[in-house]
C-alpha cells in the first residue's frame, strides 16, 4: 500500500522543486485582476473629458493640470476629465514625435499648442482636414482675441481665407511659470474631437488665464 502520508520533509522537497509553479500562479492572478480592473474601469465619455497636449517645447504638464481642472470645471460643470500632457517636439527628440504621431492616430488630444512649423506640417494646403474652424467661436466670443493685438498677427487662415484654424500663443506670456515658453506656438483644435465646444472653449480660458 502506497505511503501517502503528507509529512514536513515532503512538503519541504515538494516546494523545492515547484516553488516556480507557485510563483507563476500568484502572477497570473495578479495580472488577470489588473487587467479586469483595466477593462471594466469606468471611462468618461468623449463628450466630457479634454486633452490638452503642449507640444512647444517643455512644460509642467500636471502642475498646469490642476491649475486648470477648477477653472474648467467651473465653466463645464458637466466634464469629468482634464488631462495636460507635455510632448516636447522642439528638443530635437526622434521618440517625441513618434509619440506625437502615435497620439494622432489614435485620435487623441483635443486641444494643442503646437510649434508653428508643425501646425504647417500636419494641414498642408487644407487646414480643416486636421483643425476646427474656430471663426464661430471667435465671433461668439468663446474665444476672446481683443487682447492679442492686431489680427492679422495672432490669427491663421486656412489658405483660401475661409476660417481661421489657429491662433499664435505668443502673448500667452502666463504659461512661463510653467515653465512652457508660448512663443512661436499656436493653439489648435484637432477635429476629430468628441467634445468640440468644451475644446474651443479650453482655447479661450488658456487666452484668458495667461494673457497678461
Amino acid at each position: 500500500m502506497a505511503d501517502n502520508r503528507l509529512t514536513s520533509k515532503r512538503i519541504k522537497n515538494h516546494l523545492t522543486y515547484s516553488w516556480w509553479k507557485y510563483l507563476l500562479c500568484t502572477v497570473l492572478c495578479v495580472m488577470g485582476v489588473d487587467l479586469l480592473f483595466a477593462v471594466t474601469a469606468y471611462r468618461p465619455p468623449a463628450d466630457k473629458q479634454i486633452e490638452l497636449y503642449l507640444c512647444n517645447g517643455y512644460a509642467d504638464a500636471l502642475t498646469l493640470e490642476e491649475t486648470l481642472w477648477p477653472e474648467l470645471l467651473a465653466c463645464y460643470p458637466e466634464q469629468e476629465e482634464l488631462t495636460v500632457l507635455n510632448i516636447d517636439l522642439t528638443a530635437g527628440d526622434i521618440y517625441a514625435p513618434m509619440q506625437f504621431a502615435a497620439y494622432v492616430a489614435a485620435q487623441q488630444g483635443d486641444v494643442c499648442l503646437l510649434p508653428e512649423n508643425e501646425v504647417q506640417r500636419m494641414a498642408g494646403d487644407d487646414m480643416a482636414s486636421v483643425f476646427v474652424n474656430l471663426t464661430p467661436y471667435i465671433e461668439s466670443g468663446v474665444i476672446d482675441v481683443s487682447g492679442l493685438g492686431d489680427a492679422q498677427d495672432v490669427l491663421v487662415p486656412a489658405a483660401d481665407g475661409t476660417g481661421v484654424y489657429a491662433i499664435a500663443a505668443d502673448a500667452l506670456q502666463g504659461l512661463e511659470a510653467y515653465g512652457c515658453d508660448p512663443s512661436g506656438g499656436m493653439l489648435c483644435v484637432m477635429n476629430y474631437g468628441g467634445n468640440l465646444d468644451t475644446a474651443a472653449g479650453m482655447v479661450g480660458m488658456l487666452i484668458e488665464l495667461f494673457l497678461p
